[in-house]
């Protein structure tokens, strides 16, 4: 990890903090709740200012955010020094219920409002991919069962689709030798469930995998231990500059590897700043034939808004569809939570490997608005102390008519404090576990 990627990761964290406690201060501040301080970060105060009342506190540590009420908890007594007044209006537990609600949904709120704009920042710069079809290449499964540029797809096994992300999501849950059922409606408004049947076809291959690095270039990346007839002479790190003389970048050269049927080829290739010559012979694999299905890429107004309501609800719902898998068993505690050290450690992976600074950006975007999301619904949860026991309480004494006794919230929020202090241990422990 890198002391910038690791910077970024904290500031980044301690915003989306920031935003959630600034949705509790406004929403306070204009329902009229008497508000002690607002800090940014957490530990020791640098230094504090005063404004109508209001402490307004910079701490040391770089990550997080709090607002403090007056009279948060009914059997405060003091203020620091100062006594409270009981019968002050502005307390807390003296403002109606309905109110205290707001400011309490307010947190999440504030994150989930967030993730919206910051998706339509992210589609208007970068455009955003909506369930329309895009002209599927030629032999995809796609293609050869009808589906063609324009349609529109609604449903894969049976699943809603309404963003990319919710696509992604179920396409993940679909196994390779699975059959996938796509429902779409075709220009003409006629709706139709194409049928697409998994299966292999005959290439001839080199048996690596490229891609794109951080110094932009298309290098090998992996090399299958059967390449060469299992005898490998590719190395991750080599730049393939050509094939048989053919520049590499060439169609002609990919089409010359498909058609070798197992011959010597003679490449040229950078090897450690060098230039080398090898011979490799091509391997036979057995490749899944690409099923064809892609997304159109919009950047038009109405879909950029669209889209950015409905992601966020998409990853709401892949969350759910996560922790109801730990629940049951088909998924690991330790795959299905990501911490505060995992989730700095994805922006340091973003800042050290993105090949360039647009892609950076994108990449930073996506796991703001992700993480935003997760940071709202999950306050939403109703385990104390997170906001959702608070409006699951208010709600639960709002129909009783009165408060629920001091004594029981005070034992079930030291419960809770203690499950989710435990929680909070094992999901860093996994995330270090992970690093190291």
């Amino acid at each position: 990890m890198t002391i910038v990627g690791v910077l970024v990761g904290l500031l980044i964290i301690g915003l989306m903090m920031l935003v959630h406690e600034a949705g509790h201060f406004f929403a306070g501040k204009a329902l009229k709740f008497k508000i002690i301080e607002f800090s940014i970060f957490m530990g020791p105060r640098i230094f504090t200012t005063e404004k109508n009342g209001i402490k307004y506190s910079f701490k040391l540590l770089p990550i997080g955010a709090s607002v403090q009420f007056a009279g948060e908890y009914q059997d405060d007594e003091t203020i620091g020094s100062e006594s409270i007044d009981p019968n002050d209006p502005g307390l807390f537990f003296n403002r109606p219920r309905w109110a205290r609600a707001i400011v309490v949904a307010m947190g999440p709120a504030a994150n989930f409002l967030t993730a919206f704009l910051a998706s339509i920042i992210m589609f208007s710069a970068f455009g955003v991919a909506i369930p329309v079809a895009a002209e599927p290449p030629e032999n995809s499964l796609a293609a050869e069962q009808g589906l063609s540029a324009g349609d529109k797809i609604i449903r894969i096994n049976g699943q809603r689709v309404r963003t990319g992300a919710d696509y992604s999501v179920a396409r993940s849950f679909i196994n390779p030798q699975e059959t996938i059922f796509l429902e779409i409606i075709k220009p003409d408004g006629k709706q139709e469930t194409l049928e697409l049947k998994p299966r292999t076809q005959a290439n001839y291959r080199l048996g690596i995998v490229q891609g794109i690095t951080g110094k932009n270039e298309n290098v090998v990346l992996h090399v299958e231990p059967d390449s060469n007839h299992g005898n490998p002479v590719l190395e991750v790190g080599d730049k393939i500059l050509s094939v048989n003389g053919i520049p590499f970048s060439d169609r002609a050269a990919t089409d010359l590897v498909f058609q070798s049927k197992g011959e010597t080829l003679h490449l040229t290739l950078l090897r450690d700043g060098k230039e080398i010559a090898v011979d490799t012979k091509t391997t036979l694999y057995h490749d899944p034939v690409n099923d064809g299905i892609y997304f159109t890429e919009s950047r038009a107004f109405g879909d950029i808004v669209y889209q950015a309501i409905q992601y966020p609800w998409s990853i709401i719902k892949s969350t759910i569809r996560g922790i109801t898998m730990i629940i049951d068993g088909s998924m690991k505690f330790s795959e299905g939570f990501t911490g505060p050290v995992g989730i700095v450690k994805i922006f340091d992976d973003v800042v050290q490997e993105s090949p360039n600074i647009r892609l950076m950006i994108e990449q930073l975007l996506f796991y703001f608005i992700l993480i935003s999301v997760a940071i709202g619904f999950t306050n939403l949860l109703p385990i104390p102390p997170l906001d959702g026991h608070h409006l699951l309480i208010l709600a639960i004494e709002g129909i009783r008519g009165k408060d629920l006794p001091q004594r029981f919230k005070h034992i079930v929020t030291a419960i809770g404090m203690i499950l989710i202090l435990i929680l909070a241990g094992f999901i860093i422990y996994f995330d270090l576990r992970k690093i190291f």
